[in-house]
Formats: structure tokens, sequence, C-alpha cells
């Protein structure tokens, strides 16, 4: 009796073992579930936007691939409808039990005149480990990102166990002697001179390329037949914040320099050997504020002239200037210019510099105009008939939609891309956002209870038109970095990916087609030419992967995509 019991019972209980074996696998391999509250805001004036910039941010510093997942915000809000924030400890775990979470994290921000405190809790929900309370304060407003992404490292740390990257610092190598009589010869190794502090230390990396990790690519659905897609190429780490880029020949030898600027220090480099060499750097002043950069030959002299967005002091003063290089050195042609520059690719023309001035009143005077080398300056021409509220950044011309007429593409406000004829008759605009700017202009704020603070004006990104894959239609290409942003005029913005989108013209709106591999942080600027000397363009990146902080440093890297070429035909 006792051995057949046995016999019927043993299928059922080994049935009943392996489901709570696979049961007990799954539960193991569940992720972590993290509610993050909206924080309390203790101001005198409406900064309620920073609550949501923090969420943001922490959503998307937390969230761990198959570890730790972040609650919906669609989830939360139905469940904290009726509920005080921030909650009691007690409070916090009833909502992560009701939200099947295992972390509840919560805080506040507290703004004392110009200092920011900012005080967090995260609460485990089942008890297991004991309440973490993270606490730090920011001298003003703009040490707050810092401060968050700090706040995501000691969390990811503590109560998940992940270990916060580490920057690499590349070998060192000596630089090797140049065949050409060209800046680098000429200038030798003192002539220039190396930057400063962790500013030299950042150019003396040993050129490896990075393995490719493909250019532009198919967005989901859209064909490439006939198109072959190539790879790419990254930089090792810069330690600093690029601010602009732009590629052009600077000393007349055929060959490509990338230009790019940080806050008060100017860079030229080449790509040679698969590796970026340097060229020439120099340090600004240290009340020098480096907005942009472009480079073209205006004068039409065989040597594309550098041509920097400078502002000044307090009060924000234009001082643009224009270097070139004379034989021996880079050299100002221009210099406390009170224009912002940007150099456009105009069909039928080629490569146009366009100007536009700022007033008492307004960050940018109403006009745009194109400026042309005349007895030794850049003199303002022909008036461009733009949109209301397009300034200089913002906009390409260009057969946009296929139609054979050229067009004006810009971008809004709310870095919304519109199409225009050039009459200035909005055509279409898009429902998401594009571009996405760190780069900034400071203007005081008007409204009640600002007590003499200043507002951020967002500068918008470069936008080409071009057939970028030769099947000769035109493509719009434009950044596309994600985020936490407002429009143009919010003072709190940060990004945690960017990529490269092409955009095509099909019948009634502009939709991707093509897309580079995201890149972490941000893409700050962006320009399309023969990169690596091959007789081919490329899109070439600059990326921001951390803005750092005075422990953590800065952190971005050039990076340089393929364009798909026409496939060899069979």
């Amino acid at each position: 009796m006792n051995d057949r019991l046995q016999k019927v019972l043993f299928p059922f209980v080994l049935v009943v073992f392996l489901i709570m074996v696979s049961t007990g696998q799954v539960m193991a391999e569940k992720p972590s579930r993290v509610v993050i509250l909206p924080y309390e805001i203790n101001a005198e004036r409406d900064l309620s936007f920073i609550s949501e910039g923090i969420v943001d941010m922490l959503s998307s510093r937390l969230a761990w691939e198959n570890r730790v997942l972040v609650v919906p915000e669609e989830e939360i809000k139905g469940a904290i409808k009726d509920m005080s924030l921030p909650p009691s400890e007690e409070a916090a775990r009833d909502l992560g039990i009701k939200l099947q979470a295992s972390h509840v994290l919560f805080g506040s921000v507290t703004v004392f005149g110009k200092s920011v405190s900012l005080d967090s809790k995260v609460v485990d929900v089942y008890e297991t480990t004991p309440t973490l309370t993270f606490s730090s304060q920011a001298a003003e407003m703009d040490d707050l990102i810092p401060k968050v992404d700090l706040l995501a490292d000691e969390i990811n740390e503590k109560v998940f166990g992940r270990q916060p990257e580490r920057i690499e610092q590349p070998a060192q190598a000596p630089e090797r002697p140049s065949i050409y009589a060209h800046p680098e010869s000429l200038l030798g190794a003192g002539a220039g001179g190396a930057a400063a502090g962790g500013a030299a230390a950042e150019q003396q990396w040993a050129p490896t390329a990075a393995a490719p990790t493909g250019g532009f690519a198919a967005v989901g659905g859209v064909p490439t037949t006939g198109m072959a897609v190539e790879g790419s190429w990254k930089s090792p780490s810069y330690k600093t914040v690029i601010k602009g880029m732009a590629l052009g020949d600077v000393d007349g030898d055929n060959r490509t320099e990338v230009v790019f600027i940080s806050e008060d220090h100017i860079y030229v480099q080449r790509f040679e050997n698969a590796s970026l060499r340097k060229i020439w750097e120099k340090d600004g002043k240290r009340y020098q504020n480096f907005l942009a950069v472009d480079v073209a030959d205006i004068n039409r002299n065989g040597r594309a002239e550098i041509f920097v967005t400078n502002v000044e002091g307090s009060g924000q003063r234009l001082a643009s200037f224009v270097l070139e290089w004379d034989g021996t050195d880079f050299k100002q042609v221009s210099k406390d210019s009170p224009w912002y520059y940007r150099v456009k690719d105009v069909p039928g023309r080629g490569e146009v510099l366009y100007g536009q001035k700022r007033n008492v009143n307004d960050l940018f005077a109403s006009d745009v105009y194109e400026l042309t080398w005349q007895n030794g300056e850049y003199d303002s021409g022909e008036r461009l008939n733009l949109p209301k509220r397009v300034n200089v950044f913002g906009f390409a011309l260009g057969d946009a939609m296929n139609n054979g007429q050229e067009s004006i593409v810009a971008y809004d406000e709310a870095d919304k891309i519109a199409v225009y004829n050039m009459s200035g008759e909005e055509q279409w605009k898009s429902d998401d956002r594009f571009g996405g700017s760190m780069n900034y202009l400071e203007y005081p704020m008007h409204q009640e209870g600002s007590r003499g603070d200043t507002g951020h004006f967002y500068l918008p990104q470069r936008i080409f038109v071009m057939d970028v894959n030769k099947d000769g239609q035109n493509e719009v290409i434009v950044s596309h970095n994600k985020g936490s942003v407002g429009t143009l005029l919010a003072r709190f913005r940060h990004f945690s990916s960017g990529r490269i989108v092409s955009l095509i013209w099909s019948r009634f709106e502009l939709y991707p087609n093509l897309q580079t591999p995201g890149v972490k942080g941000y893409i700050s600027d962006y320009d399309i030419g023969d990169f690596d000397n091959d007789g081919k363009n490329e899109v070439v990146v600059a990326e921001v992967a951390k803005q750092g902080t005075l422990v953590t440093g800065s952190r971005s890297s050039i990076i340089g995509y393929e364009l798909p070429q026409p496939a060899p035909v069979q």
C-alpha cells in the first residue's frame, strides 16, 4: 500500500517541487521596482519644474536593465492622488506595497536665497534594510544638477549594489613627428601653448580607434535597399565639456581639421592614423564664455577662418572673434565683434556666413544678415527674411519637401521642427521635440519674486538639409537629445541620451528614415564633412557623457559616423 501510494504521489510531489523551484528562480530574477515621488519644493516662487527635472534625472539614472525598474509616472499619479507629500515612512511603505515596489524614493528641495538644499529618503518597503537619508547643499541653482547626479550614484551603490562608472585615463603616448610644414611642425609643443592643468592632460591620450558600432542605420520599418551602412569611430574622453565643434580646412593643406571649444578654450585637431592629433590649442580669458564655433573660408583665400561666438562679463556683452592661420600661427582677423555667427550650407552657393546682433532689451535683434568679407572686415550684406522668433543658430535653407522649392527649416521655442516657405508661412510642424542644447544665454527675470535672478535662453542646434544617402532625395538632419526639457526659456534641463536623426518628407510630413546609435548624455554639436580625409563625408558629433563637478570631472568625446553610401552594383 505504501509503495503504491508513493508511486502515485511521487509525480505530483515532483511537479509541485519543480513549480516551486521555477517560481523561486523567476522571483529571484524579478527586477526591483522603485517608486520616485515628486519632490517637495520649498521656495518663495513657483519652481515646480525643478521637481519634474529631478524625477526625470533620477528615473534615467536609477533604471538598470533587468535589475531596477522605475515605476511609470502614470501608475504613481493615481496612487498618490489623495496623499500628502512628502509622505511618512509608514505611508511610503503602504504606497510601495500598493504599487508592488521594493523601494520608495522621495524628498525635498529648499531654496535659501541663491543656495539650495537637496534632501532625500529611500524607504525599503519590506524593512529588510534601514531607511537611507541623503542630504547635500549647492551654492546656487545651477549646481543642483551635479548634486542630483551624485545622489543617483549614491543610491545605485548603497541600495542596489551598482558601482558608479569609473573614468579610465588613457595611456599617454608621445606625438609622432609630422612630415607636413604646417601648424603642427611650426608650432611644436610650445607655441600656441599647452593648456594648463587638466586641459593639458586631456590632449595626451594614446590614439586608439574604438571598435565600429555602425554609422547611420535604418529606423525600424524603413527599407534601405541598395544602401551600405558603414561604421563609426570614437575618441578617448576629454576632461572637459565640449560646447561646440565644426569641420574645415583651416590651414589650406586640403585636409579637414576638427575645431571644437569648451567654455574658454579652443582646440584644433586632425584625424590621422586612426586618432585625433593635436594641431593647435589656446586658452581664452576667464571672463570669456564661448557659445559656438563655425569654420568656413568666407574671405576666399584658401584657408577657412574659425568663427567663435563669445560673450563676456556679467552683462553678456557680445565680443565674438575670428581666427585665421597666417602660416605660423592662428591670429585674430576680427575681434570684439557684435555678431552671433553661424555658417550655413546654402543650395547653389555653398557655405555662407550669417550674423545677428543683440540690443539693449532683447537677446536677439530682429534681423539676420549675410556677412561678407569687405575692406578687411566682415560686414553685413543682404538681410534674410526669417519667420518671427527664428534666430541665426536654429535654421537651414534647402528643398526639404523635395518639391523643387527652397524652404526654411527651423526650430521653434519648444525645440519642435517647422518647415516654412520663403515667405515665412508655416507649412508643417513636428509633434516631437528635436535638437536640445545646453548652451545658453542669460537674461534678467523681471517677474514677481525673481529678486534679480537670471533666466536661461537655450540656443537651438544646427540643422542640415542635404541628400545624406545619395538617393536623389533631400533629408533634414537634426540632433535628438532626450531627457527633461521645457521650452528654450526653461531654466532647468537634463539629457540622458542623444543621437543624430535623418528625416525625409513623405507627402504630408517629415518622418525619420535613418539614425545613428544612441550616446549617453547628450550631443552638444555636430557637423558633416570629410572628417577622416578619406574622400567620403561623415557626420561628426561632440558627445558630452558627463558635465561633472569638482569631484567627478567632465567627460566628452568626438564621434565620427560614416554616412550611408550607395551599395556597389553587383
